[in-house]
């Protein structure tokens, strides 16, 4: 993406492209269908997200995704961010025919960041092939509780140091391989007893050792300039009594942007997930989501959800809601990232 671009679609911006650019979307299928463009010029989402119901085989794979992202470039001017969770164990969405790659659990008995590069480099290597930009990966929460049903084996290690150790190394292995990385869940998952796909957790620990320790890993990603950040739908009320992490201006806002000095763009876990859908109204969730300071809302499922959140965001920017200087930093901080696309 050339620089006049870049600064053609900043001064000419609308409400509607504007909240289109703060959107990750999923949808249904594993073809190109009419329907499913329609649905993107509706919505004119910055990128989108695919799971294993969008996935056959490596040749579909790639005719699906060179479809959305030559639809998505004309319809937005800008080539969309193409997402995936490919951790590897059994979080994978790869098709069966290519390799199996090992827990971050498992990498992390070995403690080689070596090995965790080369991995990583190897997971992005596929993931670059087959026209996926962007992997949601690596988790940067604390294996602490071993029971957790969310995250358990999905976490290097419950040692702060040694997570915060691998998880550069995987950064730099996606990068490596030219895939957009993403540290998540901000400011730690691991030692809550719920799934956030089904409740809210809570996890009410001293600030200080949410602070000194959980946060250890992505204050090390943040240092590494990993350009995506993925929030916890959590509640820490050390933190935040009101919020989880997701809407927590003081999470957001006051730690990981002022605190930290985190510049990258920082997206919001699944508003599907009930951990949020059924504690707040999908306009509310959204609303509260950028006012704490998210760049970006996703959506993972093709459900009325995601044209109420796209309403809604558009509708906060038209009002003027969201600040217009804040608004043009989001696309800033967004565009840059494209710009790096190939």
């Amino acid at each position: 993406m050339t620089e006049d671009k870049y600064a053609g679609f900043l001064k000419n911006v609308t409400a509607e492209s504007a909240a289109g650019q703060l959107l990750i979307v999923g949808f249904d299928g594993t073809r190109y269908t009419p329907a499913m463009g329609s649905g993107f010029k509706k919505l004119k989402p910055a990128g989108v997200i695919l799971f294993a119901r969008n996935i056959e085989n490596g040749g579909q794979t790639k005719s699906l995704i060179a479809d959305i992202k030559n639809l998505i470039e004309d319809i937005t001017g800008l080539p969309p961010f193409v997402c995936v969770d490919q951790e590897g164990g059994r979080v994978s969405r790869l098709p069966k025919s290519y390799p199996a790659f090992p827990t971050a659990a498992k990498l992390g008995e070995d403690g080689s960041e070596e090995l965790v590069e080369k991995t990583y480099g190897q997971i992005g290597a596929i993931l670059s092939d087959l026209g996926f930009n962007v992997d949601f990966a690596p988790v940067l929460d604390l294996g602490t509780n071993t029971e957790s049903p969310v995250i358990g084996d999905r976490a290097f290690s419950p040692d702060a140091d040694k997570v915060a150790r691998l998880g550069r190394a995987a950064i730099r292995g996606l990068r490596g391989a030219g895939i957009l990385a993403c540290g998540k869940h901000f400011p730690g998952h691991g030692d809550t007893s719920k799934d956030s796909h089904l409740d809210l957790p809570v996890d009410a620990r001293p600030s200080g050792r949410l602070i000194e320790v959980e946060m250890n890993p992505f204050r090390m990603a943040v240092e590494e300039r990993v350009e995506f950040m993925m929030t916890a739908h959590v509640i820490y009320p050390e933190l935040d009594e009101t919020y989880p992490a997701t809407l927590s201006k003081k999470i957001i806002t006051g730690i990981l942007r002022e605190q930290m000095g985190y510049e990258g763009v920082i997206v919001g876990d699944d508003l599907d997930m009930k951990a949020i859908a059924e504690h707040w109204p999908d306009e509310e969730g959204t609303r509260l989501s950028f006012l704490a300071g998210a760049d970006m809302a996703m959506v993972c499922h093709e459900t009325p959800r995601r044209q109420k959140v796209f309403d809604a965001t558009r509708a906060m920017i038209g009002a003027g809601e969201l600040d217009g200087d804040q608004t043009q930093a989001r696309l800033a901080r967004i565009l840059k990232l494209k710009g790096r696309l190939a």
